[in-house]
């Protein structure tokens, strides 16, 4: 009676056994056909476990296509890259980039899988609209937005989609087609939508690694939370203190630098129902632009996630909007900061460093603040220089 095969000595012997029932050549379903056939599946199992065919090799299977179509390294080079490239590539100096891989399976109809190295793999179609090249790679490369790679620049755009795919990947909840969606956007220059598209996978990534314990509701924003978040101002690490109070009170506030041609000062957006994110760039390393746009971005969470479809805000408070959201966010964070009650248009003309300094004191806020709220009034940015806190926030940050 035939068992597993658990040896190479009984593997050898039933070879033997089989080799002389197929010179027999038995009638199916005979004793002899039924025995060769039980044979035949043993000996397929033990092969199957002990010697595995290896998967094709995916340089291999592109020469043999080169090969057996007549294709030249000259015109493999239109669709994947430089001669010197194909020749790096065909000698193994060089890896296979999704890029390259994309073009072998198109042009050479080389199975996705054999490319790829993984039975049964397939090349994603997530994203199919983005085109990874668009994406700043170099100053991404720059602010270490890649952990893990250590190539040089011209190697980091080469295989663009493998280091973005994964930032890209973790931006879903703002993404459905290239670059984003349903958002509200505040500004008066044009944006690389690739750049702000990176700057917001970054920060994501950011709210994954930082703990939020706290679930968040509509009612947290209050008047008592406004005041005791502004009151913070006051303070020489008022911004740290300010995200350290945030996160008690489940809202993420992410510092993340931005990316050239974005020219956003803020975002504000949700990852999941339980927790919303506010991200600031500190464009203008000042207390008074710092506190302003947080409390925009405060302004836009207190009043318009639950009244509009927007799933993203985002802001270049430098371009003075007369959108109606807007307006209403600007309103709401200047009432914040320095109450109506407290504010007389005649600080315009006739401020100095007293008035600034009593006024700062009477209502419990940064003296940046009320020269900030001086200089956003008079639409001047050149007045009172030395009274915004210039370079008292990104240290704090970022050592």
């Amino acid at each position: 009676m035939f068992k597993l095969i658990k040896s190479e000595a009984q593997y050898e012997e039933y070879l033997n056994i089989a080799e002389s029932l197929l010179d027999l050549d038995p009638e199916p379903g005979s004793k002899k056909g039924d025995e060769l056939e039980l044979l035949t599946l043993l000996i397929e199992k033990y092969e199957d476990e002990n010697y595995p065919i290896d998967f094709p090799d995916p340089i291999e299977a592109i020469k043999f296509r080169m090969e057996h179509q007549g294709i030249t390294q000259k015109e493999l080079a239109s669709f994947i890259g430089s001669p010197s490239k194909v020749s790096e590539v065909l000698n193994r100096k060089r890896p296979l980039t999704l890029k390259m891989i994309r073009a072998l399976n198109k042009h050479l109809d080389i199975p996705a899988e054999i490319l790829l190295g993984q039975e049964g793999k397939t090349l994603s179609e997530d994203f199919a609209d983005i085109s990874w090249e668009k994406f700043p790679i170099t100053e991404m490369v720059n602010k270490n937005y890649f952990k893990s790679f250590h190539g040089t620049i011209s190697e980091a755009k080469a295989m663009a989609e493998e280091l973005i795919r994964p930032l890209i990947e973790n931006a879903k909840p703002l993404i459905s087609t290239a670059p984003l969606c349903r958002q509200h956007v505040r500004s008066g220059s044009e944006i690389d939508w690739y750049a702000l598209l990176a700057w917001h996978a970054k920060v994501l990534i950011e709210t994954k690694n930082t703990l939020m314990n706290v679930q968040y509701s509509h009612k947290t924003i209050n008047e008592k939370l406004i005041k005791e978040l502004v009151s913070l101002s006051v303070y020489d690490e008022g911004p740290k203190l300010a995200q350290e109070f945030l996160h008690r009170n489940g809202i993420f506030l992410i510092i993340e630098p931005n990316l050239s041609h974005t020219h956003i000062d803020g975002s504000t957006f949700w990852i999941k129902p339980d927790n919303p994110v506010i991200a600031l760039t500190i464009r203008y390393d000042r207390l008074d632009n710092f506190w302003f746009t947080l409390l925009h971005e405060i302004a836009h969470l207190k009043l318009h996630f639950d009244k509009s479809d927007y799933i993203n805000f985002v802001d270049n408070l430098d371009f003075k909007s007369k959108d109606q959201i807007e307006l209403e966010a600007d309103t709401f964070t200047k009432q914040a900061l320095i109450p109506k009650k407290y504010w007389n248009n005649d600080i315009l003309d006739n401020y100095n460093s007293d008035i600034i300094m009593e006024l700062s004191k009477k209502v419990g806020v940064h003296y940046a603040i009320v020269a900030g709220r001086i200089r956003w009034e008079n639409n001047n940015y050149k007045l009172l220089s030395n009274w915004v806190g210039y370079r008292q926030v990104r240290n704090l940050f970022f050592n």
